[in-house]
């Protein structure tokens, strides 16, 4: 496992830094926290759980009290979680960069929206759901999207071409 700071961000807050170079496709960490279960129904609901990790439909991994509360977004991130629970380096990372993840990727709550404070020249503005995004920005991301949300995605594409033909 790679070793990993909590610092300042520039993006927001505190965030995850890495304490040593990592190369393109090396584990950084194991994201830890409690699972839990819940279903949105609403914007309060979907505030709840602003810092969880989607793992499935319902099931999520609770990152407070954990480094993984502080990792922040990146619409051009340098990370991201394969299966449910492994951070990989999407590409090198050097010694005290900030570490990213896509948020998107791991979420599907339908109520979930926020305005993106990532800087990056590809920015979409605001953060969504998984099926809310582009393809290229979806396939740029595979392998690394978890099962349960590479499958959500396709069903929703597939719906949106059965309706426009």
């Amino acid at each position: 496992m790679k070793k990993i700071s909590i610092l300042k961000s520039k993006i927001h807050g505190k965030g995850i830094f890495a304490a040593e170079g990592i190369k393109r496709g090396e584990r950084i960490q194991y994201i830890r926290g409690e699972r839990a279960m819940m279903k949105t129904r609403n914007k309060k609901d979907s505030r709840e759980i602003a810092h969880w990790i989607g793992l499935g439909k319902f099931s999520w991994i609770k990152t407070e009290g954990t480094p993984f509360r502080y990792i922040n977004h990146s619409c051009d991130p340098n990370a991201a979680i394969m299966g449910t629970k492994t951070l990989v380096a999407l590409k090198e990372i050097g010694n005290g960069e900030e570490i990213t993840i896509d948020y998107s990727m791991t979420d599907a709550d339908p109520y979930w929206s926020i305005k993106c404070k990532c800087g990056s020249p590809s920015c979409r503005k605001y953060i969504r759901a998984i099926y809310t995004v582009p393809s290229e920005v979806f396939e740029r991301h595979l392998p690394y999207i978890p099962k349960f949300f590479k499958r959500l995605y396709i069903r929703k594409q597939l719906r949106r071409k059965k309706v426009s033909a």
